[in-house]
């Protein structure tokens, strides 16, 4: 680690502290005869509405939409604090009030269940209540995922209109689909804030499931709070929300796989104190069997196909997300000082294709991210909510291709004359990102309300490579600037609400271009460009009956081309510093349906119809060369629709089943196009993929869960589960389908698998156990062209949880 870097480290582990410490010395000033906290379920979901009130006193209020209450000049002593309301069973808690202190009361738990003349009144989940929303959007909960093994990737596999493609197994590269839109097209957050530049390790391939309490899926219009530049849909994790709790789980498995994570928070029920943290360690030899072709080194030519090990894939990620400051204040409802640390070293084995292996080709990365995050409901007015997020991203990845040897997949190598097996470099790239999020909302009345966003980041890019310092290339500084701006206004009554809104995007860059390449006048040229661009839309929904609801969205949006997309990643992804951004009009039509039978059965139907038509569509395609390598291209016009739904039932909470299925029609709408300074002519010529459906994309797929509960199995508050998991893909083509001889064609081929797991926890949950295994038929699985998954593999996860 260089100097400059280790100060980085200093100067930040000194503001957390400094900032930390500030902090708890302001708690101890404050003078608010205050309690406050939260009522949850059994199930830890926020309870809402509950009535709060103080026995013997004329002081009283309700939980909001997360469980949380706060009760004002309550008289200082010992006081009963009694939870009560429809569907909740009345509970008293023992309180002691602290004179001029704010008292944060633990969580109290309540059974919100409760039979009333046999009419049994259910609490709604924080999940179910986000769904209800006039947004096209699927949540997970996954308090039922945090016992089993499954990391986030695979879960989301199973919403409709999802696909998460891998390259591989653990750390390997992936791709987020939804909708037809992927990669960059659909944005990621992590409690709201975007996860762009967050460093390669803090991603959903090593994000534990215990550490969010739900992920919400939203398919195209995205709430103006979020303030993001998302062409087609977004996914917020939510982290757990626990006053204090500890989450440790650690999981071994085939091919040498290992995943450990630790998750807790700690408040100081008397000041408001508070310390989160979440931890992972992931490492995997990756060394399963993979189909590939078998080279002859002396000849250059393939000479068989067989089964063989992977050689080179170890993978190796840590990170940890610290958050330190106050909750529950006058003055906030948080005050958080934070730091993302995270690190990976991974071996890379193959190209963008498994016709290119490596045994020397390495990447690593560093990322250090200082944060503050704040936020405070009622701000001077009632009625008046304002939050603020700031962060500084320092990002280092490290390209290591020196080897001059050439490999094939039985792990034989001979010296090569070239330097380095695909790019010779010892690079170390330098993203440097200012990042900041603002969000102010104001309620008009108790039916309406207006919210201001702004989204601001600055990044810029250096690079030094060890093995070539003169390159010319390397000595200009890269830099993109994106300003995105929402202003929204949403309207609510009982059985209907709508947002309508617009937002203002703006993006400036600073790189440069090769130009007359492979002439005599060779050169590089530096470029910038400024862009402006305005969006809206509008999102409604309407409760036909009081349990089928219908939603229709529409939104004009815009997706500024990200850095990676413009300056590459200096291996494998080329740069294309000429990429525009593209535009989309979107349209979402929805109904969903929910029916309760006999207090025991839930049923709940949900259908959506897609329509996109896009503008200047940014595709990742892949080169087929002997050293294939990917780079996105603009698509003059593409036309998707489709159509998604998906089925799910539960009987108590013992049995539950489900299923999705995705169909999507994804064609180029690009009829004619303009060549200029082209060897065949210049002038308007009929686009030759006219309506071909887009290469390289699923467009038919499902997927499907169930699983059964037994309590008290040998054990007296024990739980026995066992969950199935399937996945099917339809084939589809790496190129264009209709042009050229279909014996030519490349195809990612038809592939269904397999998962089950079996669970087993003690004491309520504090202790369980997992025995998983995946693809069990051990089939050939790929998601991408020539990129082969793992097969059957298992995997055993012990976890310790303590609330």
């Amino acid at each position: 680690m260089n100097s400059k870097l280790s100060k980085f480290y200093l100067l930040s582990f000194l503001f957390l502290s400094l900032t930390n410490l500030s902090l708890y010395s302001a708690t101890q000033q404050q003078a608010k005869g205050t309690i406050s906290g939260r009522v949850v379920d059994a199930q830890g979901t926020p309870v809402y509405p509950a009535t709060i009130s103080i026995d013997g006193a004329a002081i009283g209020g309700y939980t909001n939409e997360s469980g949380e209450y706060k009760l004002e000049n309550v008289p200082t002593g010992k006081q009963v604090l009694t939870v009560s309301g429809i569907g909740v069973k009345s509970k008293k808690t023992a309180i002691t009030v602290l004179a001029n202190k704010t008292t944060q009361i633990s969580d109290i738990e309540v059974d919100n269940s409760v039979n009333l003349n046999e009419v049994s009144v259910i609490g709604k989940s924080e999940a179910r209540k986000q769904q209800e929303k006039a947004f096209a959007i699927t949540v997970l909960d996954l308090k039922r995922a945090q016992v089993i093994s499954i990391p986030l990737n695979r879960l989301l596999n199973n919403v409709s209109g999802v696909r998460v493609r891998q390259d591989g197994g653990m750390g390997s590269n992936y791709n987020f689909s939804l909708n037809g839109f992927s990669g960059n097209q659909v944005k990621f957050f992590l409690d709201g804030i975007p996860m762009d530049n967050f460093g390669p390790s803090f991603n959903l391939n090593n994000i534990s499931t215990n550490m969010a309490e739900r992920v919400e899926v939203y398919k195209g219009v995205l709430p103006v709070s979020l303030g993001a530049d998302a062409l087609g849909g977004a996914v917020n994790i939510v982290s757990r929300k626990d006053a204090n709790y500890l989450d440790a789980s650690y999981a071994i498995g085939s091919f040498n796989t290992h995943r450990a994570a630790i998750n807790g928070a700690y408040t100081d029920s008397k000041t408001g104190f508070t310390v989160r943290a979440n931890a992972f360690y992931n490492y995997s030899d990756n060394n399963y069997k993979v189909f590939a072709p078998i080279k002859d080194l002396n000849t250059n030519k393939i000479v068989d196909n067989r089964w063989v090990k992977r050689f080179h894939d170890n993978y190796e990620a840590g990170g940890i997300r610290l958050e330190s400051g106050v909750t529950n204040k006058s003055y906030a409802d948080y005050l958080l000082a934070g730091v993302i640390v995270s690190k990976n070293d991974k071996d890379v084995q193959t190209g963008a294709t498994m016709d290119a292996v490596y045994g020397g080709v390495k990447v690593k990365s560093e990322s250090l991210i200082p944060s503050i995050r704040y936020k405070k409901d009622d701000l001077f007015t009632e009625g008046l909510s304002a939050s603020f997020y700031g962060a500084y991203n320092s990002v280092n990845t490290f390209n290591i291709d020196t080897i001059s040897r050439s490999y094939n997949w039985l792990g034989e190598s001979i010296k090569d004359s070239t330097r380095g097996e695909r790019a010779y470099t010892d690079s170390e790239i330098k993203n440097r990102e200012w990042l900041s999020t603002a969000n102010v909302s104001y309620m008009l009345d108790t039916h309406q309300s207006i919210t201001l966003n702004h989204v601001f980041s600055s990044m810029n890019r250096k690079i030094h490579d060890k093995v070539d310092p003169e390159n010319e290339s390397n000595k200009i500084p890269q830099k993109l600037t994106k300003n995105v701006t929402g202003l929204g206004w949403q309207i609510k009554y009982d059985r209907w609400n709508a947002n309508i809104f617009g937002k203002l995007y703006n993006t400036n860059s600073s790189t440069y271009k090769r130009l007359d390449e492979y002439t005599v006048n060779a050169r590089l040229e530096k470029v910038k460009d400024s862009k402006t661009y305005f969006g809206y839309g509008a999102a409604t929904t309407f409760f036909i009956l009081p349990k089928l609801q219908a939603k229709l969205s529409y939104e004009q949006a815009y997706r500024l081309p990200e850095s990676t997309e413009m300056f590459g990643d200096g291996l494998i992804q080329q740069r294309n510093p000429d990429l525009k951004a593209e535009s989309s009009d979107n349209v979402n039509l929805g109904i969903a349906y929910e029916q309760h039978l006999n207090n025991e059965h839930t049923l709940y139907f949900e259908t959506n119809l897609i329509y996109r038509n896009t503008k200047d569509f940014i595709l990742k395609g892949v080169s087929l060369t002997t050293d294939p390598t990917t780079a996105y291209e603009n698509l003059g016009k593409v036309l998707t629709k489709g159509i998604e739904g998906g089925v799910k039932y539960r009987w108590k909470n013992l049995l539950h089943a489900g299923v999705n299925v995705t169909y999507q029609s994804i064609i180029d709408n690009q009829q004619f196009e303009k060549n200029t300074g082209s060897l065949v002519g210049e002038g308007i010529f009929e686009h030759i993929s006219y309506k071909e459906r887009l290469p390289n994309i699923p467009y038919f797929f499902a997927n499907g869960d169930a699983g059964v509960l037994f309590q008290n199995v040998i054990i007296k508050n024990s739980e026995l589960t066992l969950d199935y998991l399937f996945d099917y893909v339809q084939k589809y083509y790496l190129s264009f389908p209709g042009l050229g001889a279909k014996a030519s064609k490349k195809v990612i081929p038809q592939q269904m698998s397999h998962d089950i797991a079996l669970g087993y926890t003690l004491e309520n949950g504090k202790y369980g156990f997992v025995l998983e295994c995946t693809n069990i038929t051990n089939e050939k699985l790929y998601d991408n062209y020539r990129l082969q998954k793992p097969g059957r593999a298992f995997n055993f996860k012990v976890r310790y949880f303590l609330r």
